[in-house]
């Protein structure tokens, strides 16, 4: 009768600590798929953002003037070559940001875009 119950004591140790790893496995597998799922999340997000930010890049207007614009005094010294009264650069701002809801993710894009303008002398008849 004591080796029956050591046997049974031994068999229910071994399905503890059996159900104990099992346990374990299946907590790291769904951690490491939360940590997976975010970061899938988050290459979303940049994905979007960068788009976003490429087609207001690609679709800033000329003519108009974004409140992040800085007229420049003089052009950078690769303009050189032009007279400083014809030509005029103006140092534009573009910012892109996006953010998600659900998880504290934020993703952020910049561009400074500088825009040459020729301004012709005026002539008087």
């Amino acid at each position: 009768m004591k080796n029956r119950g050591m046997v049974l004591l031994t068999a229910l140790l071994f399905i503890m600590v059996t159900l104990l790893m099992v346990t374990s496995n299946l907590v790291i597998s769904q951690l490491s798929m939360k940590s997976a799922q975010a970061a899938q999340q988050q290459l979303q997000l940049e994905y979007a953002a960068l788009q976003r930010h490429l087609s207001e890049l690609n679709g800033l207007d000329p003519t108009a003037l974004p409140p992040n614009t800085i007229t420049l005094p003089a052009c950078p010294g690769v303009y050189a070559a032009w007279s400083d009264t014809a030509l005029q650069c103006e140092l534009l701002l573009l910012e892109t940001s996006l953010r998600q809801d659900k998880a504290p993710i934020k993703s952020r894009y910049n561009s400074l875009v500088l825009r040459k303008k020729i301004r012709l002398p005026e002539v008087s008849s």
